[in-house]
Parts: C-alpha cells; sequence; structure tokens
C-alpha cells in the first residue's frame, strides 16, 4: 500500500507538469529517458494504483488531511469528466487540460504541507 502512496504521488508530479508532459508524452528533447503519454498516466493512476480507492478509504485512513482529500476528489472528478483529445499533442495544449494540470499542481503543494500525508511519502522512500 505504502508504494501505491509513492506511485500516486509521482503520477500528480507527471500530472502537474505540462513542461515533463511535453518531454516523455511527445519525446520532445527527452533528456530523462523516460516514456508515457496520456493514457498509460490514467492507467497507472486509475488502474495500477487504484486512486479512486485512494481518495474513497485509504487517504482517510492513513490520516490524510480533509482538505487534501476533497482536492483529490475533485481531481478525480475533472478526470472523470475530460473530454479526450485525438492526440497526446492536443491535450497538453487544451485550456481544460492545463486546468487540471494546475490543479494537481495545488494538490501537491497540499500534500507536501499536509503532516498526515508527508510522513507515508517518507516511508514509501525507504
Amino acid at each position: 500500500m505504502i508504494k501505491n502512496i509513492q506511485n500516486i504521488y509521482e503520477n500528480l508530479l507527471e500530472l502537474s507538469d505540462l513542461n515533463l508532459q511535453k518531454e516523455i508524452w511527445l519525446t520532445i528533447e527527452n533528456t530523462k529517458g523516460l516514456v508515457s503519454s496520456y493514457a498509460e498516466l490514467m492507467n497507472r493512476l486509475f488502474d495500477d494504483d487504484s486512486f479512486d480507492l485512494f481518495i474513497d478509504k485509504r487517504a482517510l485512513e492513513l490520516g490524510m488531511g480533509s482538505n487534501l482529500i476533497a482536492q483529490l476528489n475533485h481531481l478525480r472528478y475533472l478526470l472523470n469528466h475530460y473530454n479526450e483529445k485525438t492526440t497526446d499533442a492536443e491535450i497538453i495544449n487544451d485550456q481544460n487540460w492545463i486546468h487540471i494540470s494546475t490543479h494537481a499542481s495545488l494538490i501537491l503543494e497540499i500534500w507536501n504541507n499536509d503532516i498526515g500525508s508527508k510522513r507515508y511519502l517518507l516511508k514509501s522512500s525507504e
């Protein structure tokens, strides 16, 4: 379960960073050696790392703050209602996607300041 928390956090990092998305989704000046896409990110987040279960049950059980959980829930809503574009380039340039990415940045800021959340992230790197 701790590994899932780390994975979710790393997925949020990718989601929040449009420049990283350009680099690894479109392989533009890819210096990281990573390859990803919108579809892969959604698959990792929702299927591999059980984002729904994390929001609905695990986050509260782990003592994560109510504001963080509310913001994660809103992000899920935004992602579930996102009108996917044909290509990753179109997604990255879409204003709705940019809004989602900005919201993910806000979540990371809250996460990094939430003591209950921070301690699980620290444990996962051990």
